[in-house]
């Protein structure tokens, strides 16, 4: 896992990029994708990376293709999730 600070101070995780990225997880907006969409990001807010859990983050791979995919998530959805956020 490399990590990268932006001038904003955002910390993001990345995986090396011969990895790809799962199919499975760019078919729809899940919560977790929404939530770093919504982050532009930010590693530094997410329960991923410091969970413990036995794969690499692929999200910052994800988010970009289900933009070009689908779209942006629905504003109703994200609206929802909003004061959740903190909890993912």
């Amino acid at each position: 896992m490399v990590t990268a600070t932006t001038t904003t101070g955002s910390v993001f995780w990345t995986q090396p990029l011969d990895e790809e990225v799962s199919a499975s997880i760019t078919q729809t907006w899940t919560d977790q994708a929404i939530k770093c969409y919504v982050t532009n990001a930010d590693c530094g807010n997410c329960s991923i990376p410091k969970g413990g859990y036995s794969f690499v983050c692929q999200m910052n791979k994800v988010v970009p293709v289900l933009l070009k995919t689908l779209g942006h998530p629905e504003p109703k959805r994200v609206d929802r999730l909003l004061p959740y956020l903190s909890q993912y």
